[in-house]
This record gives C-alpha cells, sequence and structure tokens, in this order.
C-alpha cells in the first residue's frame, strides 16, 4: 500500500500553520484512496502539539531527532524515510526552507517537484494539481505520473483540519546524519521586525505607499499594535525602506492567509494580491474608489488613511475594553 509523507516544518517547538495545512489535505487524499498519511517531525513536541498532527490526520508520525536545521541533511532524512515507507507522494509547506528542501529530495528521488500547489483535483483515478501563474492571473493544470511526486503547497490554499482523527502512532527513526555539508548553519538572527511570523499571524495590518508617510505609518503601526498584529507592506513600501524584506507580501514576498487583513493604502496591484487573495476577511482603506483592492476587498473604506485610521483605532479599542 503506499503511503503520503507530510514533511512538518516547526517554529518555537510548534508546527507552523502552512505544515498543518499541507498534512490536512495529504490526509484527506490518503482517506480517499485508502491510504497512510505520515508526519515526519525532527524534534520532539509536547502532548498538545502533537494533537494538532493527529487532528489533521496523521496516521503515524515519524520523529527522526536533529538539533538544527540543514538542507542536505534534512533531505536526506524526508528521502530516506519516503522510500521505507513506500510513499508515492511527498507534502513539502511552501516555506523559504520548504522550497529549498523541495528540489535536492526530488532530484535524490530522480523524479519532479511542483511549486505553490494550491488546488487538488481528482479525475477518475489520476490527481490533477493546480498551479498559479504570472500572479495567479492564469492556472495551470499539472499531473504527475511518476511517483513519488513531491508536492510543496501554497499558504493558505487548504484548510487546516482539526477533525481528522488520526492514531498518530510515534515511530523513532534513526538515520545517520549527512556529515559531508557544503554549508553549514551556525546560528539563524531573527530581526525585531520579523518576531511575529506572517504565514501563522491570524491578523495582519498592511502598508502600502499611500500609507507610508511619516504623517500616516505611526498610524498604521498604533492599529497593529491595537491588534497585537504584525504589519507587512507591498513591494514599493519596502523598496522604500519604510518595513524590512521579510514583511513583504505578494509575488516576490510571502503567501498568507490571516483571518483578518487590513489594508491601509493599499491599491491592488496583481503582484500583490497574489499573496493574499485567500485571506478569510479583506478590508481596505484607500482614498482611490478605483482601486483595485476593492474588487476582492469583503469591506472596502473610500477615504483618507490619515482620518479613517484614527476612528478605526478608537473603534477598535473599544471592543477590546467591553470584551
Amino acid at each position: 500500500m503506499k503511503n503520503i509523507l507530510t514533511y512538518i516544518e516547526i517554529k518555537d517547538g510548534a508546527p507552523i500553520k502552512l505544515s498543518l495545512e499541507a498534512l490536512s489535505k495529504a490526509s484527506e487524499i490518503a482517506i480517499e484512496k485508502g491510504n497512510k498519511s505520515l508526519a515526519l517531525i525532527t524534534e520532539e513536541l509536547k502532548d498538545d502539539e502533537l494533537n494538532k498532527l493527529r487532528g489533521a490526520g496523521a496516521s503515524d508520525i515519524v520523529v527522526v531527532k536533529r538539533d538544527a536545521y540543514n538542507m542536505e541533511d534534512f533531505s536526506n532524512i524526508i528521502v530516506e524515510v519516503a522510500r521505507k515507507y513506500d510513499c508515492e507522494d511527498i507534502f513539502i509547506p511552501g516555506t523559504l526552507d520548504g522550497k529549498d528542501l523541495a528540489p535536492n529530495v526530488a532530484a535524490s528521488l530522480d523524479t519532479v517537484s511542483l511549486t505553490n500547489v494550491m488546488d487538488i483535483k481528482f479525475e477518475g483515478e489520476d490527481i490533477i494539481f493546480v498551479t498559479p501563474s504570472y500572479g495567479a492571473t492564469v492556472l495551470t493544470e499539472s499531473k504527475i505520473n511518476k511517483a513519488p511526486r513531491i508536492i510543496v503547497v501554497r499558504a493558505g490554499s487548504f484548510d487546516k483540519r482539526d477533525d481528522l482523527k488520526g492514531a498518530g502512532n510515534l515511530v523513532e527513526e534513526n538515520i545517520e546524519e549527512v556529515k559531508d555539508l557544503k554549508a553549514i548553519i551556525r546560528d539563524v538572527v531573527t530581526s525585531a521586525a520579523a518576531e511575529i511570523n506572517l504565514e501563522d499571524a491570524p491578523v495582519i495590518v498592511t502598508c502600502g505607499r499611500g500609507a507610508s508617510s511619516d504623517e500616516i505609518f505611526p498610524l498604521v503601526k498604533e492599529l497593529a499594535d491595537v491588534f497585537g498584529a504584525p504589519i507587512s507592506g507591498t513591494r514599493p513600501v519596502i523598496d522604500d525602506g519604510v518595513l524590512p524584506k521579510a514583511s513583504q507580501i505578494g509575488q516576490s514576498g510571502k503567501i498568507v492567509s490571516p483571518a483578518l487583513y487590513i489594508g491601509c493604502g493599499v491599491s491592488g496591484a496583481v503582484q500583490h494580491i497574489s499573496g493574499m487573495e485567500n485571506s478569510g476577511f479583506i478590508l481596505a482603506i484607500n482614498k482611490d474608489e478605483d482601486a483595485p483592492i476593492f474588487n476582492l476587498s469583503d469591506v472596502g473604506i473610500v477615504g483618507d488613511c490619515k482620518v479613517i485610521l484614527p476612528l478605526l483605532i478608537e473603534e477598535v479599542k473599544k471592543i477590546k475594553a467591553n470584551a
């Protein structure tokens, strides 16, 4: 029986949201086909975090302990586990590390990887993978006949499930660590501005060029602080040095799917839209009534951020005070 393997990326002792989204979809397919859904982790997790993997449908949780991430070593772990457990599909979250691992895993297994998978459909016995092109203005459908298939999942494309009730049996594997490394990561330094992981944030406040002035940006920051949310930016804001590169959302930045997205002075260029279109609820503020962002938003406010943001901040404070 062929199985499905999902590599679980872990941050601060917990599976990241995108890993759980990928595992949930892998488990749905495994249930559909009568296969096992395996979750691969590289460090021990607390029981409540393991239960998240079980809720996302993991039949078995394979543990290969490592002290630190290294692409070559982690690629080898995925390859060895996939071979041992006869996996026909390998799901990898589409993070920076995931996009680093996938082609290396594919090369080792003499197969191909498909990046930015945003939908998976069945046509009889065939599985069709949907990926975006040209800023998500064109969708490509692909069928991969050669197994194992390496599927790199786009953030926000699939639901994070907690009701699939996988057995989640813990299985520890000892895989020899790759020693002949071409690169060794000694330390990872995170800037203060990137302390909140955009991909996992339930609320994101985004600053567009229309709100990046010295007069308005402090209001954007205050709104984010009221929500306890991170600030992201469009590419022009990043290029102007208002926010660091790690805060960029869009085609050349991060792909996010928060429950609430608030765009301040965001015009809605297709390059940015492709990074946040799967948000649960989109609130847009822009003084240009023809701004493309309004075509996507659930609520659009036509007005100057300098006027609107203080009112919004005050209302949010009132609601939180009475909660």
